[in-house]
């Protein structure tokens, strides 16, 4: 695994950090508070070697927060190797293959579990923790038949032991399977994402183009094509903004500062007023309305007459908005000059192709202009994209942890019962019907969250039965004969994972805090009550930090995830309008570079060549009217008919309606054979859908119909 996929590396460090602080209470609890009675004495190599194994994983967890899944991996799979084989090598250090075994206690390090199996979880999956829980119960097993058999605290110890490092090894599995399915679902949200952003970043970038660089382009060739007399300074100056505007297509992304650069070349009054915390408009954003604000602008000069101007840029933490006013002659909106593509479209329809952004205009006769433009970061992913994961997912399989759980516990009871004295005998019986009625109440399958009613009623049965059992107990208080308190433990930890860790929390202080109660009251041996108290305390505690962490640890996935798919759309969308404003550029280039150039440096055009200039500007109209019929040859069929002077007119009103490739292509040939016999007039137009025929063409004068199902032409009256 790499670092690419961040969920499971967060997971694989929530698990280490887990294990170094497990790790931690086992050797203080070893070191200062487990029982010495009777424990078999290890030589000093044999302590070390141990000893080094918590060491390793300590190490590990502190260093989790910045490591690598690799070092992650090594590090824990070195301190289970280290721990596996001090629990091998204990037969030889301890005597016990030898001719006279000794009787004893196994060193209680050797039996804290949880935290090695967890590790081997982070080493190497499911499979590796599972195949410690097996090494380990086996030569445990082992070890106490040789050491002298089983007491009821070995058991009680074993039994929960067990149990804990199964649960442990089953959640930390499912974790890590978490974390990958949400690293897929991310990378697959992202590459979506990049492909829709892709899409409206190329959409968006035609939409400029329309809006700002053919009201110049088309305006300029179409001037060259007419040749009015006395037009020739006027020409020259909208040659010269026509190639300006096609040089600044070649580099999108104008930084926010240039937006008063502009102002000032416009010899415009300006005002800049920034917020402390104002917006910062990214490359598109700032793009559009550099764009907007010089066409704005333009309009000003060409149209208002001698008049003041002026521009207010104002940025706050919400919005950007550029002000254009004019005190000229104005303008009424909703009629504009014919033969352009107007301001409707070059800036209001421009803005509004944006996200986040909007023109308004206001005019009227003798009263000025004011163009307003306004942007606010709008983001339309949203963390519902992202995938959800119920609790079912993740905790699921618990029941076969309960089911092994209430098995071994009940095996602890009736050994309980067998070496209790006959008054007390119903001591244990009480603990494990309250033990088998939580799981009743809780159920062994679980598949969502516990309702707040289960999980109290599983808390007060369970806590309230070890309480009566501890009231009821007689003899002396040890890990053996107050074995339902850390079994109680165990069930309260599993309310706090599926969903109720405050209530569970609540029960668990209440247990905790009677047990330690009457331990002191009852003069209890430190070492005995310490242990019981420990051992709760870490499986309750552990359960409580899991189940709090992977809420916070997912959430914060999900944070991830989202921004990276932010930031994959944002890039696309760039990426998207940089090619597809470059490939426009191109093309205009190609076609009317020169064309451009030799009118902005005042040249006269010959008949011929104005022919050429119409052609062009006819060309370049297509790409934003004929939408599909926009391709070989009809394309060049248009420009060779409007070279011998055919007004020739290529329209897209289909839509949105989807029309198959091959069907479009059929339309596109018969249409070209049309063409090339017109002689003054053609309009070839896809039709919108529900009509009788998908295509409609005038030559001439003559109307003829195209079906797509034939391919074939028949004459009809025009409409």
């Amino acid at each position: 695994m790499t670092d690419r996929a961040p969920a499971e590396l967060t997971a694989r460090r929530v698990l280490i950090v887990g294990v170094a602080a497990s790790i931690a209470v086992s050797v203080v609890v070893a070191l200062a508070v487990a029982d010495p009675t009777g424990r078999i004495v290890v030589p000093p190599w044999h302590a070390g070697l141990t000893f080094s194994a918590f060491v390793v994983l300590m190490l590990t967890g502190a260093v989790a927060r910045w490591a690598r899944a690799s070092v992650l991996r090594v590090g824990s799979a070195v301190g289970v190797a280290l721990f596996l084989a001090a629990l091998l090598l204990f037969a030889p250090a301890s005597g016990l293959v030898g001719a006279t075994p000794p009787v004893g206690v196994l060193p209680w390090s050797l039996t804290a579990i949880g935290g090695v199996v967890m590790a081997a979880v982070v080493a190497g999956g499911h499979r590796v923790g599972w195949a410690v829980v097996g090494v380990w119960l086996v030569l445990v097993v082992v070890y106490r038949i040789g050491l002298g058999g089983y007491n009821l605290t070995g058991l009680a110890n074993d039994s929960q032991a067990l149990v804990t490092a199964s649960a442990v090894c089953l959640l930390g599995a499912r974790l890590l399977e978490v974390g990958r399915d949400v690293d897929a679902a991310a990378a697959q949200a992202q590459i979506a994402g990049a492909a829709e952003s892709s899409a409206r970043g190329q959409l968006a970038a035609r939409a400029r183009a329309a809006a700002f660089v053919h009201d110049e382009v088309l305006a300029a060739l179409r001037g060259a094509a007419d040749g009015a007399p006395g037009s020739a300074e006027a020409l020259r100056r909208q040659a010269d903004r026509a190639t300006r505007i096609v040089d600044a297509d070649r580099a999108t992304g104008t930084g926010e500062a240039d937006l008063e650069a502009i102002a000032r070349e416009y010899a415009a009054e300006v005002q800049v007023d920034r917020g402390a915390a104002a917006v910062t408009a990214d490359a598109a954003a700032v793009d559009v309305l550099a764009r907007a604000m010089r066409q704005a602008l333009d309009n000003s000069r060409k149209h208002a007459g001698l008049s003041r101007l002026s521009v207010r840029i104002v940025s706050d933490e919400t919005h950007m908005r550029v002000e254009v006013a004019d005190d000229g002659v104005g303008f009424d909106p909703a009629r504009p000059t014919p033969g352009r593509l107007g301001t409707r479209t070059s800036i209001v329809g421009a803005m509004a192709a944006l996200p986040g952004g909007r023109a308004e205009v206001r005019s009227a006769s003798g009263v000025g202009t004011t163009v307003t433009l306004t942007w606010h970061p709008v983001d339309a992913t949203s963390e519902e994209e992202l995938p959800t994961h119920p609790t079912a997912p993740l905790f699921g399989g618990l029941g076969a942890i309960g089911a092994l759980f209430l098995a071994t516990q009940s095996v602890v009871a009736a050994v309980a019962v067998a070496v209790t004295t006959a008054s007390a005998a119903w001591v244990p019986v009480v603990a494990l019907a309250g033990l088998l009625a939580a799981a009743a109440i809780l159920r062994l399958r679980p598949r969502t969250d516990l309702s707040v009613r289960r999980a109290a009623a599983g808390s007060a049965v369970v806590v309230g039965a070890a309480l009566v059992a501890l009231a009821g107990t007689t003899q002396a208080l040890t890990y053996g004969t107050a074995w339902f308190v850390p079994a109680a433990g165990l069930v309260l930890a599993v309310i706090a994972l599926r969903g109720r860790p405050a209530i569970a929390g609540g029960a668990f202080v209440v247990l905790v805090a009677v047990f330690v109660t009457v331990a002191v009251l009852r003069d209890a041996a430190p070492v005995q009550f310490v242990s019981v108290a420990v051992r709760t305390v870490i499986i309750v505690g552990f359960a409580l930090l899991f189940a709090v962490t992977v809420a916070r640890m997912q959430r914060a996935i999900r944070i991830y995830a989202l921004r990276a798919l932010r930031a994959t759309r944002r890039r696309s969308w760039d990426d998207a309008a940089r090619r597809e404003l470059e490939t426009h550029a191109h093309e205009i280039d190609l076609l009317a570079g020169d064309t451009l150039v030799r009118l902005a440096a005042g040249e006269a055009l010959d008949a011929e060549e104005r022919a050429h200039a119409g052609a062009i500007e006819g060309r370049l109209r297509d790409r934003y009217r004929a939408g599909r019929l926009v391709r070989d040859p009809l394309t060049n069929a248009a420009m060779a008919a409007r070279i011998r002077c055919v007004d020739v007119v290529l329209l897209d009103d289909a839509g949105t309606t989807a029309i198959d490739d091959g069907d479009v292509a059929a339309v596109v040939e018969r249409m070209r054979d049309m063409l090339d016999g017109a002689q003054a007039t053609f309009v070839g137009r896809m039709l919108p859908g529900g009509r009788a025929h998908a295509a409609q063409v005038v030559v001439d004068g003559r109307a003829i119909a195209i079906d797509l199902d034939q391919g074939a032409g028949m004459s009809f009256p025009g409409e």
